[in-house]
């Protein structure tokens, strides 16, 4: 099970759970939102691309 911060659940709670912590922006089909190494929801093209601040962040 992925390990989610407080200030992730926090958005989750708050309606946010489908909405990237980096850009603002839904998740997709396309591009859904994954969790990072330190909790957050971000697009997988975030953690995948090596100009973004979360390349490599995935949790496994």
């Amino acid at each position: 099970m992925a390990w989610i911060n407080a200030t992730q659940r926090k958005r989750d709670s708050s309606g946010q759970r489908n909405i990237c912590a980096a850009c603002g922006h839904p998740g997709t089909g396309e591009d859904p939102l994954v969790i990072t190494t330190d909790g957050f929801r971000v697009h997988l093209s975030d953690t995948t691309n090596p100009n973004s601040g979360f390349y490599g962040q995935q949790q496994a």
